[in-house]
């Protein structure tokens, strides 16, 4: 389904809702739409529903919801990754952006024993997602953590998926783009600019992490996130056609 442009609303289960302060602005102002102008929206879940503007109020544009339809395009795998965040909070700005743009399931921010940063500004990260959503007309907003990388294998180490640990082993010549993905979920670990520590890869191994290599060139960390998501896409897009 084509449109020019649509809103974010985080629930659209209503009849009539009202756009936060910054959607009324974009709309009322920016864009100089008025009562009775047809809009989209979508709720970052997989749903966009056509709308009809009955206050363009430019702080609080309330709107009546037509039919809710499904957005089917994030494709036959939903990928997890788990990213540690990098030293320069625009690099992780950049991969959410793209991620977002490609169309992945979810991302957590793993803290790492040799990770330079330990926190991430999530209520930004989500502005920037928002906002990318938005502009490349796709319905899913991925949800976003941050975690330490003990937490995290322990809360994933039940979910059924291929579950997968990049990292700089010279002797490791196993390529994630050969996998040939049957589960549904795939979950991707990417450690941080000093790499997995030896603990952290013997945990992953003990919970049955099958090691990968990213291509046979050594990648920064938001550049092997952007490989790890694209493969996934191409997987996804071949078993749709």
């Amino acid at each position: 389904m084509k449109f020019d442009h649509y809103y974010f609303h985080p629930d659209l289960t209503s009849s009539v809702v009202t756009l936060s302060a910054e959607e009324s602005e974009h709309c009322v102002r920016a864009l100089r739409h008025r009562a009775g102008d047809e809009v989209w929206l979508t709720d970052g879940k997989g749903h966009i529903a056509p709308a009809t503007i009955i206050a363009d109020n430019p702080k609080a544009c309330m709107v009546e919801l037509g039919e809710l339809k499904e957005d089917l395009r994030l494709g036959n795998f939903r990928l997890h990754l788990a990213v540690a965040p990098t030293k320069n909070a625009d690099r992780i700005e950049w991969l959410v952006e793209k991620c977002v743009e490609i169309g992945i399931g979810q991302i957590s921010f793993i803290v790492c024993e040799h990770s330079e940063r330990k926190n991430v500004n999530l209520d930004r990260l989500n502005r920037v997602a928002i906002a990318a959503l938005k502009q490349c007309q796709t319905a899913w907003l991925p949800p976003m953590e941050v975690i330490s990388f003990h937490d995290f294998m322990i809360n994933n180490r039940n979910v059924e998926a291929h579950k997968y640990m990049a990292w700089c082993d010279n002797d490791n010549t196993r390529q994630l783009a050969n996998e040939d993905f049957q589960k549904e979920k795939i979950i991707l670990l990417i450690g941080p600019e000093g790499d997995f520590s030896p603990a952290e890869i013997l945990e992953a191994r003990n919970l049955d992490y099958t090691e990968v290599k990213l291509g046979n060139r050594r990648l920064r960390t938001e550049t092997a996130g952007l490989y790890g998501c694209l493969t996934v896409a191409l997987k996804a897009e071949i078993k749709q056609n």
